[in-house]
């Protein structure tokens, strides 16, 4: 019998035991980890929906303390969605720039905004202007989701920054 470099050479090819029994276990272990990660995938709109909202206003906030310019972040409650602006003032008349497009906000849906100083709105359009100086008007977004679960949003006026909530903060 000749002598590999590994051992005797046999002419018995195949998986052990042992070895299928390995691969088994590493299958059923990456199932059940990405087996609920699969299944909640409606969650993950909810969540994407709220990471945009914040991001956005973040965005503004940044750009108009480095532009010098105001915007307005534009809440429809009626039609569950919301518009970025640039406001330009060009030889003393104030031009309204279009940042992106209208987004939706579903799968949540826009119950209530609350802009301290305004007032609270639950239907039509509602700005939100953001100050070039480092500064935006308090806002209170109320949002609910399919399951009857409520997201409360809240924007910092001096630092841009979006904390969310699932239960209704006390004003």
């Amino acid at each position: 019998m000749r002598i590999s470099p590994t051992g005797t050479l046999s002419k018995n090819s195949g998986f052990t035991l042992v070895e299928l029994v390995i691969v088994v276990a590493l299958l059923a272990m990456f199932s059940f980890i990405s087996l609920p990660l699969l299944m909640n995938r409606e969650d993950g709109g909810e969540r994407r929906v709220l990471r945009r909202l914040a991001g956005t206003v973040k965005q503004l906030y940044n750009e108009a303390t480095l532009t010098r310019d105001r915007h307005l972040l534009t809440f429809d409650i009626d039609r569950n969605s919301m518009s970025a602006f640039r406001l330009r003032d060009s030889d003393g008349l104030i031009e309204k720039q279009p940042i992106g497009e209208e987004r939706s906000l579903k799968p949540l849906q826009l119950k209530q905004v609350e802009v301290v100083g305004k007032g609270n709105f639950r239907q039509g359009q509602v700005s939100i202007t953001i100050f070039p100086l480092g500064w935006m008007e308090q806002t209170r977004l109320v949002l609910a989701a399919d399951k009857g679960a409520v997201k409360i949003l809240e924007f910092s006026p001096l630092t841009g920054s979006t904390k969310i909530s699932d239960e209704r903060p006390k004003l």
